[in-house]
């Protein structure tokens, strides 16, 4: 169905500021390091046009120590955060409260610089949204003759703010609110849309002014652009649900990236290839990626290219693998692995949780003997089925760690054990997905395409996007399905074990599936998931209380794995 275009206004050369959902945040954390650090409060309000729409706030079990020097200056202790939950529960949440809003922080590479970091940790999509950040807005707003410093208080004091900033996320949060306005209030019709607003401390290059024309004519849809050179050769892909408003960016001072920066001089063209919704979309940048390999696109998007920690067959013990196998011999494997360094760490705790330290560097250690059945038996369960054994284990050391003040070792296995997770869990739903020969399923949509509420829908072969179509309400969404089903997509990559050579396209579409409302409305083959695989942060944290001296078995709720002999699988 083709997507309706409208005449271009003026409207169409940026978002107009007062129509711009702006979600101002702010957190507390350990420390300063993304990478070693955890968030203990996230706090943040949502404006529109100077009203405030909402507000969320929340307390975060970092699951380790709060150094004393912090928790001073916050308030916040380990008392205060011990029953809170973890960042993998608050994060989604306010990643759902932010939707497609504008993210605003004072000092903003600090803030997303740790949402990004535990984003990733926990394999959560990050939006991408736009960042503007009031510390650099009001280093050219308010001069140092106006202002000592352009710290957060002495912003808010200077310019009324009515809550004053006291190092608590909502706090700062509010007052952050107050600065913005009063930095939009200062820069008057220089900040007429949100594109104005992001790039009012910067300036363009020469080549983005050269080169702006590149960005006439393109339908506010979404889609796919390339940046082509005179050969025709692309030099970046990208994707966007407006792919109007998205190229336009590239040539405003909001664009800092280097890599597009020195692009840019060599484009001759903006290509563009209009999809129906933006999952389709998505997906045809990956592939288009792939084939094509532009120089300037970031590295990690080569889906061909994977890392696994493959279980052998027979008695063949773990190893590195880059394609992953049938597992009907009796393998196993898990990934695929961001990073080939956490190959080592996964095999000595999965080996020392089944064997016991000592034993399982004697007999897999740098000498590669060969795996004990039972041993083999349990390390594949473990792999593909329950993690139990391996969390009981580690919940057992990190209590000791902790009782003898090792707390640089706990942090180290807890990472480990976190990155064992994410690959089992990464590897239960692509091994699910790319089981099923046709999945068809639909969601609401609002999508104007439509003229208002209707149907999204999505087709699925072997974990790899087949067809997606946009229908009415008022439609049949399982007609719609059956016609979806007959399509075939000349590009439909081949079927492989684990969706090799296509995983990153099949994580687009399960997180597509795993969204609220989406309904199954048509299932060729098997559609299931292990319900016993809890490869989760917090199954681990749940053990890890358990070893507390004070734990109360009969507080606790919900049934071990091993306990319930009828969760051997649920339809997903």
């Amino acid at each position: 169905m083709p997507a309706r275009r409208r005449q271009m206004s003026f409207e169409d050369l940026g978002t107009p500021l007062a129509e711009a959902t702006l979600v101002v945040v702010d957190l507390e954390t350990t420390g300063t390091d993304p990478s070693t650090d955890g968030i203990t409060e996230i706090g943040a309000v949502k404006v529109r046009g100077g009203e405030v729409l909402g507000e969320f706030r929340s307390f975060v079990d970092p699951q380790r120590p709060i150094p004393a020097y912090v928790a001073a200056l916050t308030g916040i202790s380990d008392a205060t955060v011990r029953d809170a939950p973890v960042i993998g529960t608050v994060l989604p949440m306010f990643l759902d409260f932010v939707g497609d809003a504008a993210l605003v922080a004072h000092n903003a590479r600090f803030d997303v610089g740790f949402l990004t970091a535990h984003a990733a940790r926990l394999e959560l999509t990050w939006p991408r949204p736009t960042v503007l950040d009031t510390l650099a807005l009001a280093r050219t707003v308010f001069r140092r003759d106006e202002v000592r410093d352009h710290k957060l208080g002495t912003l808010a004091a200077h310019v009324g703010a009515s809550v004053t900033p006291d190092h608590r996320a909502l706090s700062d949060a509010r007052a952050t609110v107050d600065v913005l306005h009063a930095i939009i209030a200062r820069l008057g019709p220089a900040a007429g849309t949100l594109e104005d607003l992001g790039s009012a401390h910067r300036r363009t290059s020469p080549a983005q002014m050269r080169k702006k024309h590149l960005a006439e004519g393109i339908p506010a849809v979404p889609g796919v652009y390339s940046f082509v050179d005179i050969a025709g050769n692309a030099l970046y892909v990208g994707t966007s649900r407006n792919l109007r408003s998205r190229v336009r960016t590239y040539f405003t001072a909001a664009e800092t990236r280097r890599k597009v920066l020195d692009m840019l001089p060599r484009a001759e063209q903006v290509r563009i290839l209009e999809c129906r919704t933006p999952t389709e979309a998505s997906v045809r940048e990956l592939r288009m990626i792939a084939a094509e390999k532009p120089p300037s696109n970031r590295q990690g998007l080569t889906p061909e290219k994977a890392l696994w920690l493959r279980l052998g067959p027979g008695r063949e013990g773990l190893r590195a693998a880059r394609l992953a196998r049938p597992e009907e011999d009796g393998s196993a494997q898990i990934g695929p692995l961001v990073s080939r360094h956490d190959l080592e760490p996964l095999k000595a705790l999965l080996t020392d949780a089944v064997m016991g330290r000592g034993r399982a560097l004697e007999q897999h250690g740098a000498s590669g003997t060969p795996l004990k059945g039972g041993h083999r038996a349990r390390i594949r369960r473990a792999l593909l089925e329950d993690p139990s054994e391996v969390l009981d284990h580690v919940a057992g050391r990190l209590r000791a760690h902790v009782a003898a003040g090792r707390y640089e070792e706990a942090e180290r296995l807890r990472r480990t054990t976190l990155t064992y997770l994410a690959a089992a869990r990464r590897a239960s739903r692509l091994r699910a997905i790319g089981a099923v020969d046709l999945l068809v399923a639909a969601r609401p949509s609002s999508d104007p395409v439509i003229g208002g509420r209707g149907w999204e829908l999505l087709a699925v072969r072997h974990g790899a996007f087949a067809a997606t179509a946009l229908v009415p309400w008022s439609t049949d969404p399982v007609a719609a399905a059956q016609e979806l089903a007959a399509r075939r997509d000349p590009d439909l990559p081949v079927p492989a074990p684990m969706c090799q050579g296509h995983h990153q396209e099949a994580e687009i579409l399960l997180g597509w599936l795993e969204g609220e409302g989406v309904r199954t409305v048509l299932v060729e083959g098997t559609w299931e998931q292990p319900a016993r695989a809890r490869f989760d942060a917090e199954a681990l944290a749940e053990r890890f209380a358990r070893t507390a001296p004070d734990h109360d078995e009969s507080t606790d709720t919900g049934t071990d794995a091993d306990e319930d002999p009828d969760a051997d699988a649920a339809g997903a």
